[in-house]
């Protein structure tokens, strides 16, 4: 194969993509990103004029980036969840206010801490709220 042949088809690749980005209108995800990198790495020939090593370089750096980019937001999403539970349970017994699904309060000790779809949900008074109904926390130790 000839080097315009594999430029042409990168390019026809490359066009698609970012096509497909504009009838989305999400923008450049990462997902995308990675789609594109990929298309344009696959029918690149380091070895010809054309391309220079260090853009090569450059793009393995890039993906390499936005690999640990996806590690770290894994990682925090996972602290996030893990801190969501650990203040649920430190209300165990503790008097609390939440409010109901019209937005009136309720209020009443934690008996109960169950999660559900990654979010605690708190049994007040016999009734399940999510965490992030909660509105108020009375003093006092938990048990």
């Amino acid at each position: 194969m000839e080097t315009g042949a594999l430029s042409g088809t990168a390019a026809t690749t490359a066009s698609r993509v970012q096509e497909t980005a504009v009838e989305q209108k999400a923008g450049l995800g990462s997902d995308l990103f990675l789609q594109l990198l990929v298309a344009q790495m696959r029918y690149q020939n380091p070895l010809s004029g054309e391309q220079d090593t260090g853009g090569m370089i450059t793009q393995l750096a890039l993906f390499s980036m936005l690999e640990q980019v996806v590690k770290v937001r894994q990682s925090l999403e996972s602290q996030e969840y893990a801190a969501a539970q650990t203040a649920a349970l430190n209300l165990l017994n503790r008097k609390v206010e939440v409010a109901d699904s019209s937005g009136m309060p309720v209020s009443g000790p934690v008996t109960a801490v169950s999660f559900w779809a990654g979010q605690p949900l708190l049994m007040v008074e016999g009734q399940e709220y999510p965490y992030s109904a909660l509105m108020r926390v009375e003093g006092g130790e938990s048990t």
